[in-house]
């Protein structure tokens, strides 16, 4: 369960949470909100990669002094060096964080003809598998999926999809939270949809 507790996140005049409080208590939470409201701003924040002015954050209780342990996060935000092949940017991965190749991973979503692909030549749904793949990998409690299913093509949602199913199942304390603008196929398997 992740807690969000007075909140306050601004950028210059614009107060994007002011003393802002939500519980997540579904195992598996939907977003949906309009764009600007801060979705994709509070999955950041929550995976400790962008700052907020003040506010805490509570996993199953407690305060992650480094959530990168812990948090898991895809979003078209964060930058990738896109002068890397998909290949490269997956071993910086699999080196730094001491995990598997991911090799099921990458046959599942198909990605495995364009592992020798610079990412900045990748389409948009190809970005967004890689994205998806440095986060599945991780195998992390909290999973932080930013607009997972955007680009992405229906084979590699329904795969998508069957990875969220089971996610959880060894992570009884775990959680996933992700945003989106459709949410009526993930509240089929099981998400939990709030509005911020």
């Amino acid at each position: 369960m992740i807690e969000v507790i007075g909140l306050n996140k601004q950028f210059t005049t614009n107060a994007l949470y002011s003393d802002y409080s939500i519980t997540f208590t579904a195992p598996r939470v939907c977003i949906e909100a309009p764009n600007g409201q801060g979705k994709t701003t509070l999955l950041m924040m929550l995976a400790g990669l962008e700052g907020r002015q003040s506010g805490e954050f509570l996993f199953s209780g407690n305060t992650l002094n480094d959530p990168h342990n812990q948090v898991a996060i895809a979003s078209d935000r964060i930058a990738l060096p896109d002068f890397l092949t998909a290949k490269q940017i997956i071993n910086l991965s699999v080196s730094a964080l001491r995990c598997d190749w991911p090799s099921a991973l990458i046959s599942g979503f198909n990605f495995n003809e364009f592992l020798n692909t610079r990412f900045d030549v990748l389409s948009s749904g190809n970005q967004k598998k890689c994205q998806l793949i440095l986060a599945l990998m991780r195998g992390a409690p909290y999973l932080l999926l930013d607009e997972p299913s955007a680009a992405l093509d229906q084979t590699s949602i329904h795969y998508l999809l069957t990875l969220l199913d089971d996610y959880l199942l060894d992570k009884p304390d775990g959680q996933i939270i992700i945003t989106c603008h459709e949410p009526e196929v993930f509240i089929e398997h099981g998400f939990e949809c709030m509005s911020l």
